[in-house]
């Protein structure tokens, strides 16, 4: 069939000016966000939803992790390497009743020696809350759909919502969609690497029987995680939970068919299992429409399968229901963005430091099998994230770092809110100073981050 063209001639009014704007407000745009208007910057975050939060209250799980992997090497010792906004958000959460903090694994701690989770209505409405009082502006309900230059700078942002086609002028965009949207509209050097990974979607169940659901686990030797003790109000426990269903009958040609491994899951509120992933799509890119919309039908089909043969099978699950399913399908991976730095997997594994890292970070999601040696930490620099042959552009979250197994560290939620405090303040710092990104002096950005709470010592 042969593809048919519609030329239009658009006239797209500014209607927005600012410093400093974030696209895209998930997991690293909150944070860059919230770091670029405290820094003195006019901050405006534009974002697809009607929410913010993206992947982290969306279908993410704990947050993977703020600390070192020292229970798999003890003698590293136990030491917090993320903190800044990412802690301060955890701290306010945990005052509100809305997070456990930070809970050690009983069992699977050569995974992950500590987890965090946080009630995800409870993120949504403090990280407004938390934008508000910085001053950001938000623009929810918005895409990003062209992007203008002038000399290799991106200068005007073109975003399409309910008002029509409008144009934001800024001093410095972030890219934080996740796909690298800004980015590949600005003509940045970008790489689709879908094939690599998969796609997923996490569900919650109510009128599960926690404490019948974990002793048949038991019994049957099938737990693989398992946390408990945190809690967010009288009556109910927390629980980080990883069982092997591929060992019941029942399930192991479902899951061989279907790839999946776990699940995985966690419990906030008692009879509530709020978390289980236990789906999966691999090789499906989640920049192509079609694509997209045929992993969506699948999955949702697959949630209810999953769910229903729980209750069928499965202890615990006999009086439950399917109560939730997210937005949209989960996505790892999409594009990469070609930085001046891009991290790689011996980097990682090493524990490299850098001149200009602007976080350190300690966790690895194909733990144990890939892990930092000697359960130390690597720095992330600020070169990667600052893209080739592009000015005023500076990118965060999961659209940095080409080798999957290296992705498979700083794609994590933990990593992605460090890296969106980075950008955030690098850009406001930017105009401040009255430079490029790439020009800016890293070790103000290095001791500006120090100074607000970052650890890269």
């Amino acid at each position: 069939m042969t593809t048919q063209f519609l030329t239009e001639t658009v006239t797209t009014p500014v209607n927005y000016n600012c410093d400093v704007l974030v696209c895209g407000g998930g997991t690293a745009g909150v944070t860059a966000a919230l770091a670029a208007a405290r820094n003195g910057a006019k901050t405006m975050l534009v974002e697809h939803g009607g929410y913010v939060g993206g992947t982290l209250v969306n279908g993410a799980g704990p947050l993977h992790s703020f600390f070192n992997l020292y229970h798999a090497y003890p003698e590293a010792g136990k030491h917090q390497v993320v903190r800044g906004i990412a802690q301060e958000i955890v701290e306010k959460l945990q005052a509100r009743g809305e997070s456990t903090g930070h809970m050690e694994q009983k069992r699977g701690g050569n995974y992950d020696s500590v987890i965090t989770l946080i009630d995800w209505e409870g993120y949504k409405a403090l990280a407004l809350e938390m934008l508000q009082e910085a001053g950001v502006q938000l623009l929810l309900h918005t895409d990003v759909v062209s992007v203008c230059k002038e000399d290799d700078r991106v200068h005007d942002v073109v975003v399409q919502n309910k008002s029509g086609r409008e144009a934001i002028c800024a001093k410095v965009v972030i890219d934080t969609t996740g796909d690298a949207d800004v980015a590949a509209l600005s003509g940045c050097e970008v790489e689709k690497r879908h094939q690599t990974t998969s796609v997923g979607m996490p569900f919650s169940m109510q009128h599960v029987d926690m404490k019948r659901l974990v002793a048949y686990l038991e019994d049957k030797q099938l737990i693989t995680q398992l946390v408990s003790g945190g809690k967010l109000s009288e009556g109910s426990q927390a629980i980080r939970l990883g069982f092997d269903l591929k060992k019941v009958p029942e399930f192991t040609q479902f899951m061989e068919e279907n790839g999946i491994w776990g699940p995985l899951g966690y419990s906030l509120h008692d009879g509530e299992f709020t978390y289980i992933n236990g789906t999966c799509i691999k090789n499906v890119d989640a920049t192509d429409a079609q694509a997209l919309s045929d992993a969506e039908i699948k999955l949702r089909l697959q949630v209810k399968q999953l769910s229903d043969m729980l209750i069928r099978y499965i202890p615990g699950f006999e009086h439950a229901y399917l109560s939730w399913t997210p937005e949209k399908v989960g996505v790892r991976l999409t594009r990469i963005v070609k930085c001046e730095h891009v991290l790689t997997l011996d980097e990682i594994v090493s524990g490299t430091r850098f001149p200009d890292e602007v976080f350190l970070y300690g966790f690895h999601d194909c733990a144990p099998r890939i892990t930092i040696r000697d359960g130390k930490w690597y720095g992330f620099p600020y070169r990667a994230l600052v893209p080739v042959g592009v000015e005023g552009l500076l990118v965060a979250g999961r659209c940095v770092t080409r080798e999957w197994e290296a992705h498979m560290s700083t794609r994590n939620t933990v990593s992605c809110m460090a890296q969106g405090q980075a950008v955030g303040t690098a850009a406001a710092l930017c105009v401040r100073e009255g430079v490029l990104p790439r020009n800016l002096d890293v070790q103000l950005l290095r001791r500006t981050l120090r100074e607000q709470g970052v650890f890269l010592d």
